[in-house]
């Protein structure tokens, strides 16, 4: 393994740890912190969403194997399994799924849940699916271009790519970072009014600590790494390009002006100082691709 490699394989690992931390903290929190979890109006999109992909199985003859990539505790994953679909779910942090586990249960569900960084999973499993799924998960991962791709590899001809609620870079990264810091303070006095003094503590000792040389930032938190593309924000674009390089059609590509509160989000709706972005693809049902018969051959 070459030096660059080795290091992208330590930078990952770092990342992966502090995703596996962050959520050991937040997991509890989680459901009523994160506003796109509990919004009746960010819910009825992803409902929207589901009900559109769901439209591309409709010949299938049989329920549609799904991959969520990241499930957490199970926004995107219940919606799946309300409508019959046949649910795996993989995700870093063992205390998200166990909280994803007592709801499916309660609701009579029985989606498989795998322990694992998406990232080895990919490498290692042979499964294919219909649908390989991603909610507010490529943001988190070091190298999420690499997991785009090495996850299309686990795509059925047919199958439809998903993914949504992840940052793109600001168009004006100062007024970016502010209207970030007012949309966090605002969220933490609706939703999390304790972690106010210490969350205010951790950003003055970013201010005021060295920049990691590694991952040229300040990391005072595991969610310094864990939320890796958070701040920086993500090229959608370079995610469209590794799709249709590798046969899929986009059906939607839509920006949008994200907060954490309606107040925010509506102050946004005008500025479009922070956005995110949905992609939804679909892999050709006739094209027999190389990749599916070399792994055939196997």
């Amino acid at each position: 393994m070459s030096e660059s490699a080795t290091h992208r394989c330590v930078a990952e690992a770092k990342v992966i740890e502090a995703n596996e931390t962050f959520y050991l903290q937040m997991a509890e929190k989680y459901d009523t912190y994160e506003s796109y979890l509990f919004d009746p109006a960010l819910q009825q999109s992803l409902e929207d969403d589901v009900d559109k992909i769901g439209s591309h199985f409709a010949l299938l003859g049989r329920a549609p194997s799904c991959l969520e990539c990241g499930g957490g505790t199970g926004n995107l994953t219940l919606k799946m399994c309300k409508r019959g679909w046949a649910v795996t779910v993989v995700d870093v942090s063992e205390k998200m799924l166990g909280l994803l586990r007592q709801k499916a249960q309660a609701r009579g569900y029985s989606p498989t849940l795998i322990l694992s960084p998406i990232e080895q999973f990919l490498d290692a499993t042979h499964e294919d699916y219909d649908l390989v799924a991603f909610s507010s998960v490529l943001h988190h991962l070091y190298s999420y271009a690499s997991v785009v791709e090495r996850s299309l590899k686990r795509l059925r001809p047919g199958g439809v790519f998903y993914s949504n609620y992840d940052p793109l870079a600001p168009k004006n990264p100062f007024f970016g970072r502010l209207f970030d810091s007012f949309d966090t303070t605002v969220a933490k006095a609706l939703y999390d009014p304790a972690d106010i003094l210490p969350g205010i503590g951790r950003r003055l000792r970013k201010l005021f600590s060295r920049s990691d040389p590694e991952f040229i930032r300040a990391i005072v938190s595991a969610g310094d790494l864990a939320e890796f593309h958070a701040r920086i924000g993500m090229d959608d674009e370079k995610i469209l390009q590794i799709l249709q390089k590798n046969g899929l059609s986009i059906v939607q590509h839509q920006r949008f002006a994200t907060g954490r509160t309606n107040l925010t989000r509506a102050l946004n709706q005008r500025l479009r100082l922070l956005e995110s972005f949905k992609i939804i693809a679909r892999r050709k049902s006739h094209e027999i691709r190389a990749q599916v018969l070399t792994r055939e051959s196997q």
